[in-house]
């Protein structure tokens, strides 16, 4: 796994692809890791590559702690480092929040934005406060049990990867960017994001319902749908087939 200095410290990430096109992808919170978007990775379009930065297992800590800001300004720091051109940047759930702050404070530097099963804020979001919760007072104990939300249905083996990956991650990081994320308002932000925007949203999502998606896109000036009827939470795992199409035919009409 690359490794690249940002903010003075070291950033894992996982790549894949060849081409003069960039997309930059984060996963989400509660000890998500890369590896979410290897497949993904793997099936981009000709002509693009893809990166995908992990932020808890492998990475530091960014000098400020972990919070949706500070990995937000490292995605600025993170293109910077690899001096990519108007990348296209994308994220999970949480991700997707980081996404959001990132466009919305270099409203020119991104050529697209994906936001795969989030939204700007959660006020009054009881899952995600029993979530954390269940973090602060059992640590990595029920993390299987949290895990399972995130999917319709598990799926085999990549599930109890995802778990015992989930299981290794710093309790400390997932509870302060967790509670960084149900602190944070993103709906102000909306109208700064100026690239075209593609907001994910699966159908059979507990957490991120068809409210959240909704907010994106009437805040988000240049945004459409792609609606994952088959979907839970994390589409690019549960229906990649569909969640490829929606990408590649972004991708090819943002570029």
């Amino acid at each position: 796994m690359p490794t690249i200095s940002v903010d003075g410290v070291p950033v894992h990430y996982i790549e894949a692809g060849s081409g003069e096109r960039a997309v930059v992808l984060l996963h989400g919170g509660f000890g998500s890791s890369s590896e979410l978007w290897e497949r993904t990775l793997q099936s981009l379009p000709p002509g693009w590559r893809g990166y995908a930065i992990d932020n808890f297992l492998r990475s530091a800590a960014p000098p400020d702690g972990y919070s949706v800001q500070s990995l937000a300004r490292r995605v600025r720091g993170f293109v910077d480092a690899l001096d990519l051109e108007k990348p296209v940047i994308g994220g999970h759930s949480m991700g997707g929040v980081v996404s959001q702050i990132a466009a919305s404070n270099d409203p020119q530097r991104y050529g697209g934005v994906v936001l795969v099963c989030t939204g700007a804020v959660m006020t009054n979001h009881t899952l995600g406060r029993v979530l954390l919760q269940d973090l602060r007072d059992n640590g990595h104990a029920n993390l299987r049990e949290i895990s399972a939300h995130w999917f319709r249905e598990l799926p085999g083996d990549f599930f109890e990867d995802y778990v015992a990956r989930a299981q290794t991650a710093p309790l400390a990081a997932m509870i302060d960017v967790q509670q960084s994320l149900l602190d944070t308002d993103c709906r102000p932000l909306l109208p700064k994001i100026t690239a075209p925007t593609l907001v994910v949203f699966g159908a059979h999502d507990a957490g991120r319902t068809s409210d959240h998606a909704n907010t994106l896109l009437a805040g988000i000036p240049n945004s459409r749908l792609a609606h994952m009827p088959d979907s839970g939470h994390t589409p690019m795992v549960e229906t990649p087939e569909a969640f490829d199409a929606a990408l590649h035919a972004f991708l090819t009409e943002t570029h």
